[in-house]
């Protein structure tokens, strides 16, 4: 065989391959283009002071969820039994009992047919911050989707998620403790 129908056998090769990956892993990303993350209605939002965490605030109720950052996820972690905030994990169980934001409520998106009641317990007045792993991670977007639907309007996902939160603070859990 020639070494031109060597490199066409194997770029043809590449490419199936390529494609059959893609369409295995039901991968979303454009063919060509620049790819844009999930964008949510809100834009990402900063708080500075207590009153940005009360109903008429910068949180208040919304037909979609906000996007917050590690620094937003931070104040509103230390404000959060004040102002009367939750933390839910939207991540599987056995992660996470690997590693969580201390306190948060783990209510698997993938496990919502049993775990739903836990969220449903909580006041449909407060404050949901919403995380999974991070990145290219959606159970927390899923997870607001769905909340939306059963009523609850002030919702912020952190995007940075657990990727973020174990990178840069020392404040972490272990266990399936939680709430």
């Amino acid at each position: 065989m020639s070494l031109g129908k060597q490199i066409s056998t194997l770029f043809v090769a590449a490419l199936l391959l390529g494609l059959g990956t893609r369409v295995a892993t039901h991968n979303e990303m454009p063919f060509w283009g620049h790819w844009e993350p999930l964008k949510l209605i809100q834009p990402p939002t900063s708080i500075a002071d207590d009153a940005a965490a009360k109903p008429d605030s910068t949180f208040a109720k919304a037909e979609s969820a906000y996007e917050i950052d590690l620094a937003t996820a931070m104040v509103l972690y230390m404000k959060r039994s004040k102002n009367s905030i939750h933390f839910i994990d939207a991540r599987e169980p056995e992660v996470f009992a690997e590693g969580h934001i201390p306190g948060a409520i783990n209510v698997s998106f993938d496990h919502l047919d049993k775990e739903a009641d836990k969220f449903l317990a909580l006041p449909k007045e407060d404050l949901m911050v919403l995380y999974c792993d991070g990145g290219d991670c959606h159970l927390s977007h899923d997870l607001a989707e769905w909340a939306l639907q059963m009523g609850y309007g002030r919702l912020a996902v952190f995007t940075g998620g657990w990727a973020d939160w174990s990178a840069e603070s020392d404040m972490v859990e272990t266990g399936a403790g939680g709430k």
